[in-house]
């Protein structure tokens, strides 16, 4: 009987202590942040047109939201550029605070007479390319003079401008232009319409090349030329001053995208190092988009570069490491700080991660 009271007794205080627990107060959340995250959000990716290396990647980049965000949801939106996407979130002020920007214009404060401002989370891809040519007597930029020159798209607001500066900046004024996308300048470089012009080539971070499949395939009509090769002092002035020297963001300079491949990276005719453009690919959102949400797409982004979990999706993906991911052309620490949206510079300064410059 004893031991029946004893055992009752126990079960008692046991009782009590667990009504005693229930009873407390919940602990203090502070100004409620974390409640606001559980709420259920789903955001869109404006990430250009399906197929493109940024649509695919942005798709990987969305599906990993949906799998490790407990309360943040997303999808791809497609659109017919990357230029496009900015149009789109400027034509449509209500998508401005709900979705992700694949951009690739530094400081681009033309777009809506400086209402919208894509900033950067994370560095998503290069688009590098390198003046070509099949003619061994073009040696220099000089050579251009009373050639025809073939360019990218002269669309508003495309990136024409970079290599029409630079001609400029070389001291070349007489030149047949002609513009279109990486098939078109392609073709008139391989049938002969334009005798120098501008290509893609392929770039991981930090320091692989490789040829692209349109300098393949012009390679296959001849002995691929760079004549931005070598002379790389004037080469890297020219490339600077050709990029500060943007229209698109309303008289603001934009940083130097110059950058310098080893010789031989590209081709066996590539016997010095060679200067190039690298015009930068980033995901970014407005200042609409809450800080939260960017915080936990970034977290999200950077665990996925830590993991190489972008490599299956596309080969450029390989490219996205953590480092890369902080990477831009701001040349001071102030303009780096400036171009991020606050909740990736959170995310990054939580993580001890600095924001680092390409021609640093």
């Amino acid at each position: 009987m004893k031991k029946i009271m004893i055992g009752a007794l126990i079960l008692l205080l046991v009782v009590m202590a667990g009504a005693g627990c229930q009873s407390q107060a919940p602990p203090e959340t502070g100004s409620g942040e974390q409640s606001e995250k559980l709420e259920k959000q789903h955001i869109g990716i404006t990430a250009g047109r399906p197929g493109d290396m940024w649509y695919v990647l942005s798709h990987a980049l969305a599906t990993f939201i949906n799998e490790r965000s407990d309360w943040l949801t997303a999808e791809v939106v497609a659109t017919a550029g990357v230029t496009d996407n900015t149009r789109l979130l400027m034509g449509e002020q209500e998508l401005r605070s709900n979705h992700l920007n694949v951009t690739m214009h530094p400081g681009a404060t033309v777009w809506g007479e400086g209402e919208y401002m894509p900033l950067q989370i994370g560095m998503l891809g290069m688009l590098n390319e390198t003046w070509v040519t099949l003619d061994p007597n073009i040696k220099t930029i000089k050579d251009f003079e009373n050639k025809t020159v073939v360019l990218p798209r002269d669309a508003p607001y495309s990136y024409a401008w970079l290599f029409r500066n630079w001609i400029e900046q070389a001291g070349v004024n007489n030149v047949k232009l002609m513009h279109g996308g990486i098939s078109a300048r392609l073709t008139a470089l391989r049938d002969g319409a334009a005798q120098v012009g501008v290509l893609p080539f392929d770039f991981y971070f930090p320091d692989e090349y490789a040829l692209s499949a349109s300098l393949m395939e012009l390679g296959a009509r001849g002995t691929l030329y760079f004549p931005n090769q070598g002379d790389i002092s004037a080469n890297l002035e020219q490339a600077a001053n050709a990029s500060r020297l943007d229209p698109f963001v309303d008289g603001k300079e934009q940083p130097p995208m110059s950058m310098v491949a080893p010789a031989g990276a590209l081709d066996a005719t590539q016997t010095e190092d060679m200067v190039y453009i690298g015009t930068p690919v980033f995901w970014s959102a407005g200042g609409e988009v809450p800080e939260d949400v960017v915080y936990e797409v970034t977290r999200i982004l950077y665990e996925a570069a830590q993991n190489g979990d972008f490599a299956p999706y596309h080969s450029m993906g390989k490219g996205i490491t953590p480092e890369f991911l902080t990477m831009s052309f701001w040349q001071s620490e102030e303009e780096r700080k400036q171009y991020y949206h606050p909740g990736a510079l959170r995310f990054y300064e939580e993580a001890g991660l600095e924001l680092k410059a390409f021609t640093q």
